[in-house]
């Protein structure tokens, strides 16, 4: 009850003379009208920042968003705008992050007039602390393929990096140099899922790793491997966020639907082996499924 005498007091309600008996005070019309006039603006003020709540969250949200979509453009900026369609291979890939970006990343950089590298990349996790990592990842190897670093050299020091910079994280990666003159692919695959190759005549051989992922072991080396390929053949490259897409059911995808959908379009252009495989992955996928980031990269001689 004091309390609220007090608080008439400071409305110049009532008075007090020694704090604790208290008395109305006349007010002439013109400390009326001041006192509704303070009431007033009283009350406006909490409207405003009432409405105004809302409006400054939806703000933040709007800059949050639009600063994600700058980061979009960013990473797919970061990827190839063009991929090697000749008369002797085709390259075709695509990636769809499981938000506006993501840990996969893709690359095909041309070496000299008849060799180029071949990339795909996962980075643990998603969204932001992944996206992050793959762009370091991404200016490292373009860095060390320019200097003309070996397949070894370059996993060692993508290693180097992962673990002394990047605390508990890992990345999945598979480097590979194509000649179209021999037709050989030599690589190093970082604990990444072993690229399908399927041969024209339909045998499946499997692209498997030749060490751990980066960043798990302080030092790690790499033997790279060779694999001669011939017309007809056709490998597909692919993250986890592919044969871990899960239906309705909660049934993978799996490497075998891959595998199977792979073998059925071993034929087809590059681009269009891939486009059919995201069709069937984005069919397939139970709408409340959990995303995961998707790349697909098709490597097809002709």
């Amino acid at each position: 009850m004091e309390k609220a005498y007090w608080e008439l007091a400071r409305e110049g309600l009532v008075a007090s003379k020694d704090g604790t008996a208290f008395v109305v005070v006349a007010l002439s019309p013109e400390q009326k009208q001041e006192l509704l006039h303070r009431r007033l603006l009283r009350r406006d003020a909490r409207q405003s920042a009432q409405a105004l709540a809302p409006q400054s969250a939806a703000a933040v949200q709007n800059h949050f968003e639009e600063e994600l979509h700058r980061a979009q453009q960013l990473q797919n900026g970061l990827l190839p705008k063009t991929l090697p369609d000749n008369a002797a291979v085709q390259v075709a890939a695509h990636t769809s992050p499981a938000h506006f970006i993501g840990g996969d990343f893709y690359d095909c950089i041309p070496l000299d007039a008849h060799r180029f590298a071949l990339v795909i990349a996962d980075a643990c996790g998603k969204g932001l602390a992944a996206a992050l990592l793959i762009s370091q990842i991404q200016a490292i190897l373009k860095n060390a393929v320019e200097q003309g670093f070996a397949i070894g050299q370059i996993m060692k020091s993508l290693n180097h990096h992962v673990h002394a910079y990047s605390a508990r994280n890992f990345v999945t990666l598979f480097y590979g140099i194509f000649d179209q003159h021999t037709g050989i692919l030599k690589f190093a695959n970082a604990g990444h899922h072993p690229p399908l190759l399927v041969r024209a005549a339909g045998k499946i051989e499997l692209l498997g790793t030749t060490g751990p992922a980066l960043g798990v072991l302080a030092e790690t080396e790499h033997q790279p491997k060779s694999i001669a390929t011939a017309s007809g053949d056709c490998t597909l490259f692919y993250t986890d966020g592919v044969t871990e897409t899960m239906n309705a059911a909660r049934e993978e995808f799996g490497e075998h639907r891959l595998l199977a959908g792979l073998f059925q379009r071993r034929e087809h252009p590059a681009q269009q082996i891939v486009q059919q495989l995201m069709a069937e992955l984005r069919e397939f996928e139970a709408p409340e499924a959990f995303p995961d980031d998707k790349t697909l990269m098709a490597f097809k001689m002709l």
